[in-house]
């Protein structure tokens, strides 16, 4: 019997800063909302956009540790990992809820946007047991989570210094439906205040 998993890459700019979860002294977790607009070019030769689509993405281990010291709200990113769909029930209402999840395994900046840096950690030199598995790589040793003043690699840019807007691309909206302010980049010289997109449709 063949395994299904639904492999995707997606491309769009976190609408939240990551937030580690799980429980003390387990392996480390991180969630932010992913903010993906399609735009397409009409018959007069304008650029159209579609409702935004905003897809909650979770990691785990080092990966979860490295998006927290590297990604930070409004920044334009590319996510690979298995899709899913999370489903609960709200109390004391008992309504249902449910809303897409993307598990990474893989991440980064896109540079479409902007030039990055990495700064390598210490890692271990034995091989996880799971190393086959879809996963992230294992904790290496002695990782924290920094200020982003600390993220940046002494004499390189920062970990993500962004670039002049395109002059070809549309200027993608708000969650709310509101034009961006400053470079045209939602979260960037501009956002209003520090709104967390949630989600999470009822079924």
């Amino acid at each position: 019997m063949a395994l299904q998993q639904g492999l995707v890459t997606i491309t769009g700019f976190l609408g939240s800063e990551p937030v580690l979860f799980g429980r003390e002294g387990g392996r480390p977790a991180c969630t932010f909302r992913l903010g993906s607009t399609r735009y397409y070019l009409d018959r007069e030769g304008e650029w159209q956009q579609l409702p935004t689509t905003w897809i909650t993405v979770k990691a785990f281990r080092t990966l979860a540790l490295n998006m927290v010291n590297s990604f930070h709200k409004g920044e334009p990113v590319i996510v690979s990992g298995v899709l899913g769909t999370e489903e609960w029930t709200s109390e004391p209402d008992g309504v249902r809820h449910a809303r897409v999840v993307i598990e990474a395994s893989n991440a980064g900046h896109d540079l479409n946007y902007g030039v990055t840096a990495i700064r390598k950690i210490p890692r271990d030199t034995k091989a996880p047991a799971d190393a086959t598995a879809p996963q992230q790589a294992p904790v290496g040793e002695s990782v924290e989570v920094l200020p982003p003043s600390q993220g940046a690699v002494p004499g390189q840019p920062q970990p993500m210094v962004q670039g002049p807007a395109s002059a070809t691309a549309p200027a993608p909206s708000q969650p709310d439906g509101q034009p961006v302010r400053g470079n045209g980049r939602p979260g960037i010289e501009g956002t209003s205040g520090e709104e967390f997109e949630t989600g999470g449709d009822a079924i």
